[in-house]
Parts: C-alpha cells; structure tokens; sequence
C-alpha cells in the first residue's frame, strides 16, 4: 500500500486530525521570545515583533487534569499489549471549555512520547490516531472516512463525477496493524445522537478487537455516553460494582479565600510567560480574583483572554495587562449584559 508524499505545509495550518498536523503539534516548541532584543515601546509596531504570534498561543499550563494525563498515558502504555481481557478505553469528561481537548492530546503526545523513547526509530510507525467524531454518522462507511482523513487516503472515487465515499475500514484496519497503532483519540463524542450510538460503538468496538487498539473518547457527558453504548449490549452493572468507563474529569480551576492556591498556580504560570515591556513579575497574579470573576476558572476562556488582551498590550503600546484592558475583551463573563448596553 502506498501513501501520499507529506504535503508543502509551509505557512498553513493542518488540524491535528491528519497525520502531518498531528506530528507537527507533537514535535512543536513554543519559546518565549527574548524582551530585550523586541521592538522597545518608543518603536513602531511592526510586523516583525514575535511577541504577536508567540502571544496568540503561549505555552500551556499545567493543569492538575494535565498532569494527570501524562500518568493516564503512561499507564495506558504499560498496560497495553496482547490482553484476553481486551484494551483498555477511557473517557475524558467534564464542562464544556475546561480543556478537554487540550487534555485528550496531552495523553495522546505523551504516549507518542514514550514509544519514541522506549522502541527505535521507525518513521513509518504510527502509534496514535486522532480523528473528530463524524456527523450523523450512519454506516460504517461514515465512520471509517475520519480515519481515512488522518491516515492521508483518498476516500472517494472522483469528486467531478460526485461518486460518494467509499468504505475505508480494510486499508485502516491495514495500517492501524502494520504501522503500530496502539492509541486512538475521539473528540466530539458527545456530537452523536442516541440513535448512532450503535453505529459508532460497533464500530470503535470492532477497530479495537481487530486491531487491539486502546480508544480515549473525549466530549461533555462522554463517560455516560460510553456507558450507555455499552449498556446497549449488555444489562447495566448492578449498584455498586465495576462497569464503567474510566474517567479522567476535568472541571473548572476553582477560587475562593479558602481554596486559591491552585488558580494561582495556573495564573502564575501564565505572569511569567508573558513578554511586556512594563511587566513585572506578579501582576498579573495581583488580578487573579478578577479574573476568576471573568472566566469561572475555565481554561479555554482564561487563555484566549490573556492572550488576546497581551497582544493589544503590545498593538497600543501601554505593554501591560490591567484590570480596565481586561475588561475591554470580548472573552468571559461580564457583570453586565454587553447586548443591553447597545
């Protein structure tokens, strides 16, 4: 079987739902760029600063959920192998923005990881896929073209002649055994209705004993959406016994006068990330109440509104973060209604 050449990527972003976006998110290091040789205040903003682009992502933070992951991945490797039990699938759930997907990729890198440091180098090996749940999914067809997509395999005939799709699940089956799959992410899991779930778990189920590949579903409510597949085939466990679908959850990074420490951590870690001429050091942590206000310690909203709020620090030259500049983002919670100010 042969595979498609890597394409030019060069300038454009390829989601990590493909095999050449996952290894380029795998292998990528985000350095701070060095202050002291950026444009200084009294300079022209140009498009040259790298403060811009370095403060669009920033590094990411570790999260206890994150850090959990590295174990749940670590563990997921020592397990694996030629089980009678079968592998091992887990579930990452928990509210919506927290970071999950931030957290689904963490095990799947970590594993990567492993397996590069543990086996010998072997280009063609391709460890972990990572797909999105497809749409309405209503055959098995639907559900091998995501795989297809990472996998780099042209699934339809001829897009002129509007032939559909064709059944990849024998060339993915192929290369998931032949090229060393042992992990597959699935985010979205919580984009299937009731009635595909049949569709889907046969479908997963039969890559995993086929295969013996581990799945890790990632999505709101995916522990009880896994479940409740698995209870489609089976009467539920009786109260109080095993069953279920383990579960890494990943909630909101709280904040009270008792319970501050962790959300300091988090905010910490961004302060000393940051790259602003008249930053010092702690204070952005001086702002860490309002901006539990701002974001409930969701991750998603908290990074998007540092960061964006960093990079207009920069584009209007006052090179700080302050409570007012905070407050003039879009992202987060507002103690008024924006839409009732108009």
């Amino acid at each position: 079987m042969s595979f498609p050449k890597p394409p030019d990527t060069a300038g454009r972003f390829l989601p990590p739902t493909t095999h050449s976006g996952w290894l380029a998110q795998l292998d990528r290091v985000i350095d701070p760029p060095d202050l002291a040789a950026c444009p200084q205040t009294e300079d022209p903003l140009g498009l040259d600063d790298p403060r811009i682009p370095y403060h669009a992502t920033m590094r990411t933070v570790q999260t206890p959920a994150l850090k959990k992951a590295v174990a749940v991945a670590r563990r997921l490797w020592l397990v694996g192998g030629p089980r009678s039990e079968g592998p091992l699938h887990l579930a990452v759930d928990g509210p919506g923005e927290t970071g999950m997907t931030t957290v689904l990729r963490q095990i799947g890198r970590v594993y990567e990881g492993i397996i590069r440091d543990r086996l010998p180098a072997d280009p063609k090996r391709i460890p972990v896929i990572h797909i999105n749940t497809p749409l309405a999914p209503s055959s098995r067809l639907d559900m091998s073209v995501p795989f297809a997509e990472f996998l780099g395999h042209k699934h339809t005939k001829d897009p002129e002649t509007s032939q559909r799709s064709t059944d990849m699940t024998g060339p993915v089956c192929h290369v998931m055994k032949t090229r060393g799959t042992r992990l597959v992410l699935v985010d979205g899991i919580d984009r299937l209705d009731n009635s595909e779930l049949k569709t889907a778990f046969d479908y997963f189920g039969y890559l995993a004993a086929e295969c013996n590949v581990s799945f890790v579903y990632c999505g709101v409510g995916s522990r009880e959406i896994v479940n409740e597949a698995r209870r489609g085939k089976r009467p539920a466990p009786p109260d109080g016994g095993a069953g279920g679908v383990p579960t890494l959850a990943v909630n909101p990074i709280p904040y009270s006068a008792d319970d501050y420490e962790l959300f300091h951590q988090v905010v910490k870690a961004l302060d000393e990330d940051l790259r602003l001429h008249h930053h010092s050091p702690g204070d952005l942590l001086k702002l860490a109440a309002h901006l539990h206000r701002r974001t409930g310690g969701y991750m998603k909203p908290l990074s998007y509104l540092i960061c964006q709020a960093a990079q207009e620090a920069i584009e209007t030259g006052i090179e700080a973060i302050t409570e007012e500049l905070l407050d003039s983002q879009l992202v987060g919670h507002f103690d008024d209604d924006p839409l009732q100010t108009w």
